[in-house]
């Protein structure tokens, strides 16, 4: 019996530090399914948990932009999610083989959502160690704090400094947000996948254009006249100092909003998590 565990972002890792101080007595394999589509942070972020951990994380998957060019330009989208499928599913099951596998996917117990599926081997046995467990999001980032592992915030300094702005005359709102909501609020990126990926929000193309202008233009020269990552928004328009403007100030708004609920006491318990971190492709895209 082969043990994997996949790792592509915070649960991913805080199952993997679960699963190897319970049961240390297993040879784990690491593996992180590379598309060469991911932002530098990511990189740097895996190389430090190498480090720290002395894993070796093998890297398995397909180049992203080769398969989107032998689709003739035709982009994935939230109907056509060809790219997880390809890249990454099919590769990982080849790399696997006909061997029998425990792998261990980071699925939180705070979520709702489908777990592995098999795309046609029988001999892969899904495990959720966080789900197990019971740990939340919260649980998660706790893990990873303790260890000094946590993954890339993308902090974004502009949209921290347009928020305090606004919220001047309440000096002490900073006290009102834990964390890791100021983690979630203040980021440029809800999660660590492709620089390109289709599931991000506007303010999220708006960051990369800001933080990654190289990784931007790629996207960018990705979309061609009847294809765009998002319906009737293209990446071109970002060059446009208005629309810029009004992507950024909503999402100033969006944010001001949620810390005056809190200071208003009006806001209901919720996770703080964003739409992308729950919406995105399946357990092996930046989880």
């Amino acid at each position: 019996m082969r043990h994997v565990i996949l790792l592509s972002g915070k649960d991913s890792l805080a199952t993997a530090l679960i699963q190897t101080t319970r049961h240390p007595e297993f040879f784990y394999e690491f593996i992180f399914n590379d598309v060469e589509a991911e932002l530098p942070e990511t990189y740097a972020w895996l190389d430090r948990v190498e480090a720290k951990t002395g894993w070796k994380i093998t890297r398995v998957g397909k180049s992203l932009l080769d398969l989107i060019e032998s689709y003739g330009g035709f982009l994935p989208g939230p109907r056509s999610r060809y790219c997880t499928r390809e890249t990454k599913i099919q590769p990982l099951e080849e790399y696997l083989g006909k061997d029998e596998c425990t792998v261990y996917y980071g699925l939180r117990a705070d979520e709702i959502r489908t777990g592995y599926v098999p795309l046609g081997k029988s001999n892969i046995i899904p495990a959720y160690p966080l789900r197990d467990a019971g740990i939340d999001l919260r649980g998660v980032y706790a893990i990873l704090d303790a260890q000094g592992l946590s993954p890339p915030d993308f902090f974004w300094q502009r949209m921290y400094d347009a928020v305090a702005e606004r919220l001047k005359t309440w000096p002490e709102w900073e006290d009102r947000i834990s964390r890791m909501e100021r983690r979630v609020l203040f980021s440029g990126r809800s999660r660590a996948n492709c620089f390109q990926c289709f599931f991000q929000a506007q303010y999220e193309f708006l960051w990369l254009y800001e933080a990654h202008p190289t990784l931007f233009a790629r996207a960018e020269a990705m979309e061609k006249a009847e294809y765009s990552f998002q319906s009737g928004f293209f990446l071109r328009e970002l060059h446009n100092v208005e629309k810029r403007r009004r992507i950024f100030n909503r999402r100033v708004s969006d944010v001001c909003e949620y810390i005056m609920a809190k200071f208003q006491a009006s806001l209901f318990p919720m996770v703080v998590d964003n739409e992308l971190a729950m919406t995105s492709c399946g357990l092996l895209c930046g989880k």
